[in-house]
């Protein structure tokens, strides 16, 4: 997936050159495993020369593991491709992390997946990186770059000459592969669409079928969409042959419905958490439930419990009303001003003890736990949509 940069583009473009003088031209699609396998090892082995690879074995081994869970699933189920061909390859994975801070991925053909470090640094949680490499798998597993390549043949057969040609005449052939590269970038906009809303739809149905949530592959999107309107002074390059983000996002939302899959982007995201944490006020030992940098309530001992029990019993039941979807319209002032309800289920209700400790009444102390939690989910929804 090119995400914000596509520094890739010369390896895929060197595997094409050398995929044209492996493939003749022929009206379809002709899938020969072991030359895909070379193709794809010769483009790797000009990433391995000229990229630093981030070797820290945390990293490696979250990238590893997620990477190899879902080749897995895409080896065992065959998705019918929109573009492409699901023609069988029981490809042996690779994943490496590249050291570089711009946020992108992109694979080569015989399974070798590359992820930057900026894009582990922008990824939310594992659902949303496991989306990231489901959708390079899908590039793999359907076989893109030959598509690709068989659409660019006949100008890819005149850049061979060509390169030839300048090879023989002393020229440096890495610069007639970046004239080359800008060729390819204006005739690839017919194809790039294609592939990357298959890639999208095909990683859906690979996270389905694995242990990781298919939402992250929306909130990954739809974050994207954001940092695109932020920055629109960016030069997005091959990007602009791509569908937008927000289209994207809108296709995989469909995907997700109609696979029947809820959508709750408070499990696969940085949401703001709901956090306990143990304080004393006047040598008085309490409480405070939180809600990122928001406070929602201090508790005190009260009713045979301590503060901190009752303070996580608080955390949990906001964490669970969370999770299921609540949003602002959902927090609700009831009993006179004596306890906050969220979609009906009585969450907070402040005890005399509490009231004490804040200096306030009961009621005081519940229409500030009630206006926290609304001034903490419209922050969050905020954060997310700017």
């Amino acid at each position: 997936m090119k995400f914000l940069r596509f520094q890739a583009l010369k390896f895929f473009i060197l595997a094409l050159v050398i995929a044209c003088s492996c493939f003749h031209a022929t009206p379809t699609l002709a899938i020969d495993i072991e030359e895909e396998i070379k193709i794809g090892r010769e483009a790797a082995a000009q990433v391995e020369k000229e990229s630093k690879f981030i070797t820290d074995e945390t990293l490696v081994k979250r990238v590893q593991d997620i990477g190899m869970a879902i080749a897995k699933v895409a080896c065992q189920f065959q998705i019918k491709p929109s573009y492409g061909s699901s023609a069988p390859a029981n490809f042996q994975y690779s994943f490496k992390i590249i050291d570089d801070k711009d946020v992108n991925a992109f694979a080569l053909p015989g399974g070798f997946v590359y992820i930057n470090k900026g894009l582990l640094d922008y990824v939310q949680s594992d659902d949303e990186l496991a989306a990231v490499i489901a959708h390079e798998i899908a590039h793999i597993a359907h076989h893109h770059a030959l598509q690709l390549n068989k659409a660019q043949q006949k100008a890819m057969l005149g850049m061979m000459a060509a390169i030839l040609a300048g090879k023989a005449a002393g020229m440096d052939i890495s610069d007639t592969v970046m004239i080359a590269n800008l060729i390819n970038t204006a005739k690839m906009s017919g194809y790039g669409q294609k592939a990357e809303l298959d890639a999208d739809r095909t990683a859906v149905a690979y996270l389905t079928a694995s242990k990781f949530n298919p939402t992250g592959m929306l909130t990954f999107m739809e974050r994207l969409a954001r940092d695109e309107g932020r920055k629109p002074s960016i030069n997005w390059g091959i990007f602009a042959t791509h569908p937008p983000a927000y289209l994207r996002a809108r296709e995989i939302t469909s995907e997700l419905e109609a696979r029947g899959i809820k959508i709750n982007r408070r499990l696969v995201t940085s949401y703001l958490r709901v956090q306990v944490k143990p304080t004393e006020v006047n040598g008085i030992q309490a409480a405070d439930v939180s809600i990122g940098d928001v406070l929602v309530i201090r508790t005190a001992d009260s009713g045979g419990k301590k503060a901190i029990a009752r303070a996580e019993d608080i955390a949990a039941k906001i964490e669970t009303a969370l999770l299921a979807g609540a949003g602002l319209h959902d927090i609700k002032l009831e009993g006179g001003g004596q306890y906050v309800t969220i979609k009906g289920k009585v969450i907070i209700h402040p005890s005399a003890e509490d009231a004490e400790l804040s200096g306030k009444s009961i009621a005081d102390v519940t229409s500030d736990a009630h206006k926290a939690l609304k001034k903490a989910l419209w922050m969050e929804l905020y954060n997310q949509a700017y």
